[in-house]
């Protein structure tokens, strides 16, 4: 059984419709040739270049050597491929438009750049480049938005812990925390709110617990560069600057560290040894 595929002929025009005939006697085509088959007339414009069979046998076997994809390091062939498919002739031509709504987190225009001239190298069109960053851009705002779902649950989480942990004294730690930061911030000139707003260490207790200690070491001995603090200067700080580590603590009776605050207060006010 021959399973050789049949080639495709045009259908021919019946014959009372059939315009002048097809060869010339000189062996040229004659005007309007391709006119005889109906599958033909929507190539009009690109037949109608062709006046001898020669020629358009031979620009047949020219698109035949394009059929495939070509080696990237052809140049010249390369070039020939781009102009047959419909591609931008030079890398400047091609540029990969930013999909509408896309946050700035995902759009780098470094490497839009970088993937626009590979995409020219490659021969891939622009639409299809296109339609790829149009999937890329929806499936990261999809990931964006699940870490961000994930990233408060985390913080829930981290919360509920730690009120577990430390119960009443919860509200009272974390104020703690928070002057202990700002004051490290203000020594070190550093701005302390994207660490606190920080999703990977907020969604973490123990960093919150290491903090309470650190700031209750401060307190034991406060930091300091140069000489030795002022024992009276530093007891003022703690009865009236809001953002010293145990001014809450001092001033509120009922705080968990209030009576530690005090023994702190009169070893610095009265060098009273504790």
């Amino acid at each position: 059984m021959d399973n050789t595929e049949e080639e495709t002929v045009p259908t021919p025009l019946p014959a009372e419709e059939l315009p002048a005939p097809l060869m010339r006697e000189d062996g040229a085509f004659s005007p309007g040739w391709f006119t005889r088959f109906e599958e033909l007339r929507p190539y009009a414009a690109t037949l109608s270049k062709f006046h001898r069979p020669e020629a358009l046998a031979k620009s047949y076997a020219n698109l035949e050597k394009l059929r495939g994809y070509p080696d990237t390091a052809d140049a010249a062939r390369m070039a020939a491929f781009r102009a047959a498919v419909g591609l931008p002739a030079t890398a400047e031509e091609f540029t990969l438009e930013r999909p509408q709504d896309t946050p700035d987190e995902l759009w780098n225009e470094e490497l839009v750049s970088q993937l626009s001239s590979v995409a020219y190298e490659y021969g891939v069109p622009p639409r299809a480049l296109a339609a790829l960053a149009e999937r890329y851009t929806a499936e990261g705002r999809r990931f964006m938005e699940r870490c961000r779902q994930e990233n408060a649950q985390a913080i829930q989480q981290a919360d509920a812990a730690l009120q577990q942990d430390w119960g009443s004294a919860y509200e009272d730690n974390l104020r703690t925390i928070e002057s202990f930061l700002h004051t490290m911030g203000e020594r070190a000139g550093v701005d302390v709110q994207s660490l606190v707003e920080n999703p990977a260490l907020r969604a973490n207790p123990d960093f919150a617990k290491l903090l309470l200690e650190a700031a209750g070491l401060m307190d034991e001995a406060p930091l300091h560069t140069g000489s030795q603090p002022d024992g009276k200067k530093e007891a003022h700080r703690i009865a009236h600057d809001p953002t010293h580590p145990l001014h809450e603590a001092y001033m509120r009776t009922s705080h968990p560290q209030h009576r530690y605050a005090n023994e702190q207060y009169d070893r610095l006010a009265f060098g009273r040894r504790l």
